[in-house]
């Protein structure tokens, strides 16, 4: 190593203190509440070349699929050619995006006109146009139903906004203020990640940030080569299911062979079911975004999350599978319940190489919830949130209660807030009893939570999964109980499934109670427990 540990200790937490503050920036700039309140949004900071240097702790489905987005960026692009002031934009799920709402900016950050790195966000937008308000149709079986595609394309050109591409994208969404107000604080978020990393640079010097990068991707490497120490060479296998495909009404098969070696780690998806009509596809990104934090989770957490993080994983997906469709599948839940799968999938794997140190299963879904028409002033409005429900107990406690869990990382959007901007009343937002699978430890209480609309011809989209296949409990634990989808009308209520597509009308309402966690009561570890209580 060519950097002392001091050094590269304090210049750890710098990068890390960059990408916080761009999330900072882009929460207190932005204009929807699914990234003001939710902060459904992530920030990261890439080398030259391209490798992940850093990232703030925001939401892991974003996190991982990143590094895709800024290579499609160089595929497209020559970076002899980036100058001082350029940006970059994409959400194409098939060239570096995950779903079509979450828009990436890619930014160059130059020092004395040297390439230096990449600043990076990624942020959900409400409404990129398509087939439903919000972007998230229940129902969709084509990816140009789910909204506009951006391939990767150049925004920013020395500081300049190309106004001809934000016409484009702004004309193609239901509320044209709110994404301009949310694009704006994508820019100024990647500026203020580039002016941070420049100053980090005077300060310290180009040649001791060069060194400081490799040795940081060596050092994460090494650590999770010993990390892996705890996970018993092997095959393991494991299956999981999606509850049906809402066009074709399958059900849904996960496959994977965990292959674990001294120094590697192969994960092999043959034999997932193929591409799927719906929408429950998944790109590779997003694919890869939930190996790498079953990793991450399984390894060391301390680790440094960048590149040298992931250097020992080797992952196989078949072509056109479920997690590899080909171009033109619909993909919008793909990226928020099939990568909820996916962790379920390798968790149960892993548990056969590990000895009491996997959960049981989460609720494994975002339980996905959009409204959209027109608001009191009579401008058109999106809103999107997804809700929290019960994690899985742990060998060690209980679940806590009303999480949002694995691969989402947002807050809740405040009842006030919704109130106040929406023509929506919560009229109910609790936890639900006895909802977490018993066990030595409980798993953790799903959330029930009741919305009333209060103007006629408001869209609804529901995207979840868990309603008929329970969150599994571990080593004897019992699973969670399942969620229930409701729409409400007259006071009768009517089961809907855990995808569907409605419309309600002043004072109906919809419901939605989530899934709890999977109990866990292996005996060996109750007993030890006992004996040291």
């Amino acid at each position: 190593m060519k950097t002392d540990p001091v050094t590269m200790e304090i210049l750890r937490n710098l990068i890390v203190s960059i990408t916080e503050e761009m999330g900072v920036v882009l929460k207190r700039a932005a204009h929807s509440p699914n990234i003001k309140e939710r902060m459904d949004a992530s920030c990261a900071l890439f080398d030259a070349t391209g490798r992940l240097i850093a990232q703030a702790d925001h939401i892991p489905v974003h996190l991982g699929s990143m590094p895709e987005a800024v290579q499609s960026i160089l595929r497209h692009f020559s970076a002899t050619k980036f100058r001082p002031g350029d940006q970059f934009i994409l959400n194409d799920p098939y060239d570096g995006g995950t779903h079509l709402p979450d828009i990436t900016f890619v930014k160059p950050v130059f020092w004395r006109n040297k390439l230096i790195g990449y600043a990076v966000c990624k942020a959900h937008h409400s409404d990129v146009g398509g087939m439903s308000p919000c972007s998230m149709p229940a129902l969709s079986s084509d990816i140009h139903q789910e909204g506009l595609l951006i391939p990767p394309t150049q925004i920013l050109k020395q500081g300049t906004l190309n106004n001809e591409i934000m016409n484009v994208l702004l004309t193609n969404t239901r509320t044209p203020q709110e994404r301009r107000g949310d694009l704006y604080a994508q820019i100024a978020a990647n500026e203020k990640g580039a002016q941070r990393l420049v100053a980090l640079i005077e300060k310290y010097s180009l040649t001791l940030f060069h060194n400081f990068v490799d040795d940081m991707i060596h050092y994460a490497w090494q650590r999770v080569l010993a990390s892996m120490q705890n996970l018993r060479p092997g095959d393991y296998y494991a299956t999981e299911f999606l509850e049906f495909d809402p066009v074709s009404g399958h059900k849904i098969e996960l496959v994977c062979h965990v292959k674990i070696m001294e120094k590697s780690v192969t994960i092999d998806f043959t034999g997932t079911s193929p591409q799927t009509a719906g929408n429950l596809n998944a790109p590779v990104a997003v694919t890869k975004s939930a190996v790498y934090y079953v990793f991450r989770c399984l390894t060391d957490p301390e680790i440094p999350p960048n590149y040298g993080s992931y250097i020992p994983i080797e992952i196989i997906i078949p072509d056109n599978s479920l997690l590899n469709p080909q171009r033109g599948c619909a993909v919008v839940a793909g990226n928020v319940e099939t990568s909820q799968r996916i962790v379920d999938l390798l968790f149960l794997a892993f548990d056969q190489a590990m000895d009491h140190q996997v959960p049981a299963q989460s609720q494994g879904t975002m339980n996905n919830l959009t409204f959209g028409g027109i608001n009191r002033d009579g401008s058109a409005f999106t809103y999107y949130e997804t809700i929290g429900g019960g994690e899985g107990a742990y060998p060690f406690r209980h679940g806590q209660d009303g999480m949002h869990v694995h691969m989402t990382n947002t807050a809740n959007t405040p009842v006030e807030v919704i109130e106040e901007k929406y023509p929506l009343r919560v009229i109910e937002y609790s936890l639900i009893k006895n909802s977490g699978g018993t066990g030595h430890f409980r798993g953790g209480r799903g959330i029930s939570r009741k919305i009333v609309a209060l103007a006629d011809q408001i869209s609804v989209q529901i995207i979840s999964e868990r309603r008929t296949i329970p969150p599994k409990g571990l080593h004897g634990g019992q699973a969670g109980r399942t969620g229930k989808n409701y729409l409400i009308k007259k006071n009768q209520r009517r089961l809907l499934p855990s995808k569907a597509t409605t419309t309600l009308n002043k004072n109906e309402m919809i419901l939605i109670q989530t899934p709890g966690g999977g109990g866990y009561s292996a005996e060996d570890q109750k007993n030890k427990l006992e004996v040291t209580s």
